[in-house]
């Protein structure tokens, strides 16, 4: 491994431990009162209105390391305490991530849908029930858990995640759709080049809860190492990310809404429906489930690592409230709430929506769907 390397390495470390130091009261403090809360709501709706007989349908991921036999023990007291009716479980598959079978729930009339699983399961779930009027329980089981995370559930207890989808309130939040236009041949044979598995972006909108985005939020997403995660959570992200820190730019024309298109250097472009990160890191303040606006996302860098630290610097500020310190900007990040976006790159780039890595595109669309999705907690 190079010098560079081990720098940028110790660096992102240093920086991250900062971050953790920095947060670490603060997240446990919101996790008691996370779980004070889920008590205090539990029994308030003790007496509450009843769900007489409403079957459920609760969608899993088998592939993470979910205890299905606690979860199902958890889950049926709780429905049988509310009234709610059968329940039905059903798993996800490598071909059919809980897209296809929260449509299916949906017609055979589930009243509710729990999904359990990583944010790629809820987010392939959310899409299946957008729309219907039946609201989407969560219960994290992944490693990122951002839309929980967004959602202030509390993401160690599962009984309390099971206990806010049954009991919790319905909310009518924003739900995003990423579309992308075919590569060229030549192009798809560039990208090829420099990654031998590289396919295109599947037809079709793509939704999205929490972050879309292409560039290094995706490459990194998309190196992370499946084993680590399954160790060390989110943590092996950071593994990713630094070996992408000297990834090609992306050089592109960016249209928000009705504005005329402006020409960026970035290291990554996203799409944000909320602003929360593992770690106490907030990458859009702004940014709220329901405000009926997308964050656009613009991240850059220059002067190689002294950059990148800038960066994370930032994210960190960010996430108690400081937007600007006064100090000089090596690591930039430009934000604009806006309901369609439009990226047209002069290289194809991975894409990805809520941490799945859709394939390659240089021309990505996005837009949100104001209210679209009934999330119960």
């Amino acid at each position: 491994m190079s010098w560079e390397s081990w720098v940028a390495i110790v660096a992102l470390l240093v920086a991250l431990t900062a971050l953790y130091l920095t947060f670490r009261n603060r997240q446990l403090i919101a996790s008691l009162s996370n779980r004070r809360m889920s008590t205090e709501h539990h029994v308030r709706d003790e007496g509450g209105e009843k769900k007489d007989g409403v079957p459920v349908t609760v969608i899993f991921n088998p592939s993470k390391r979910i205890d299905v036999a606690e979860l199902k023990r958890l889950v049926e007291a709780r429905a049988a305490e509310t009234e709610y009716g059968t329940v039905t479980w059903v798993e996800t598959t490598v071909e059919d991530p809980g897209l296809g079978q929260a449509r299916q729930a949906v017609e055979d009339g589930a009243g509710l849908v729990i999904a359990a699983g990583g944010d790629g399961t809820v987010r392939a779930v959310a899409q299946g029930v957008a729309g219907t009027g039946v609201p989407l329980g969560v219960i994290a089981q992944g490693t990122g858990n951002l839309l929980a995370r967004n959602m202030d559930l509390s993401i160690v207890s599962v009984a309390d995640m099971v206990n806010s989808a049954f009991t919790g309130q319905n909310h009518a939040m924003d739900i995003g759709y990423l579309s992308a236009e075919p590569l060229t041949d030549s192009e798809l044979v560039e990208a090829k080049s420099e990654d031998p598995e590289a396919d295109v972006v599947p037809e079709g909108e793509h939704a999205f809860a929490v972050i879309a985005g292409l560039g290094f939020d995706a490459a990194m997403v998309g190196d992370a190492d499946s084993d680590l995660k399954a160790r060390v959570g989110w943590v092996a992200y950071v593994a990713a990310a630094v070996k992408n820190l000297k990834a090609q730019k992306i050089h592109a024309g960016v249209t928000a809404g009705d504005a005329p298109p402006v020409s960026i250097d970035a290291r990554s472009i996203m799409f944000a429906n909320c602003g929360k990160l593992p770690g106490g890191v907030v990458l859009a303040p702004d940014a709220r489930l329901d405000d009926g606006w997308l964050e656009l996302v613009v991240l850059d860098t220059k002067g190689g690592l002294v950059g990148w630290a800038d960066l994370v610097r930032r994210m960190g500020l960010a996430g108690i409230g400081v937007t600007n310190d006064g100090l000089p900007s090596t690591g930039t990040i430009d934000m604009r709430k806006t309901r369609t976006a439009t990226v047209a790159a002069d290289h194809a780039t991975r894409v990805q929506v809520d941490g799945d890595v859709l394939g390659y595109a240089t021309h990505v669309h996005a837009r949100v769907e104001p209210g679209g999705l009934l999330i119960r907690f």
